[in-house]
């Protein structure tokens, strides 16, 4: 089996995977070129490189691939490492190539890089949470570490982090004392943040239900409208609002996109 090879991979079929085994040396340099020069002919941009199975990458295969970089990244490519081991990721280190490369432990974790960064895939929270305030600022957390960790910037996450608080103390204002808990779905990508807060409630008649739709419709500042006050924030940062009230349940719904996406 050559100690080099590149194939589609099965899950992304426009990521190439180059596979180097052994020592990686100079003479090593005209098969790579030639199989990069290949791929790239049939418009191969992004490149994921397997050097699972790498024992020593010389200077020139490392100048190689860093070659492969710079012309992919003029078509809007990539090039990651996969699953380096500790001595080689030291090397490559010492070399200063984790400032232009990113390394990815599995192929897994590469997937969800591709994925976020060029799929724009969404990431998805489902979570029955307590109904309690005291439990807020702990929902509130959560969702600001996971969107810093997406590269979401601060101003973005303040209006992000005020929605859940608001929505989720709407939800136990309005929560029944039967039930503790209420349903909270967060959906991210690289353009938007997608909230849906459901609480039980106890029986509305018509008339309560009609009073609280007005409320979500048109909030107030008043002196009395604590309600109000909440939700008139969550359309003033969100992009849109939407809810549903049944006898037993209410839904808010809020969408809230990226500055400059």
């Amino acid at each position: 089996m050559s100690p080099i090879s590149v194939k589609s991979l099965a899950e992304e079929p426009q990521v190439s995977v180059l596979k180097l085994q052994g020592d990686i040396g100079l003479d090593a340099i005209p098969q790579i070129a030639s199989l990069l020069d290949e791929w790239l002919e049939k418009k191969f941009y992004h490149w994921a490189v397997d050097l699972s199975e790498v024992d020593f990458l010389s200077s020139p295969a490392v100048g190689a691939l860093m070659g492969l970089r710079s012309r992919v990244v003029n078509h809007l490519g990539s090039i990651a490492f996969v699953s380096p081991g500790k001595y080689l990721i030291e090397k490559l280190d010492l070399m200063g190539v984790n400032k232009i490369i990113p390394y990815y432990k599995n192929m897994d974790a590469y997937l969800d890089y591709f994925r976020w960064e060029f799929r724009n895939a969404p990431r998805f929270l489902t979570l029955k949470f307590p109904a309690e305030a005291s439990f807020i600022p702990v929902l509130r957390r959560l969702v600001v570490d996971l969107l810093r960790s997406k590269g979401y910037l601060p101003k973005e996450v303040y209006g992000i982090e005020l929605i859940v608080d608001e929505l989720s103390n709407n939800a136990i204002e309005h929560g029944s004392p039967s039930d503790a808990y209420f349903d909270f779905f967060l959906s991210f990508d690289k353009k938007k943040v997608e909230i849906r807060v459901v609480n039980s409630c106890e029986d509305l008649s018509q008339q309560e239900i009609d009073e609280l739709s007005k409320k979500f419709s048109n909030p107030t500042f008043g002196p009395d409208a604590l309600r109000g006050r909440g939700i008139t924030l969550v359309k003033l940062f969100s992009n849109q609002m939407t809810f549903r009230i049944e006898s037993r349940k209410v839904e808010v719904c809020i969408t809230k996109m990226r500055e400059g996406k």
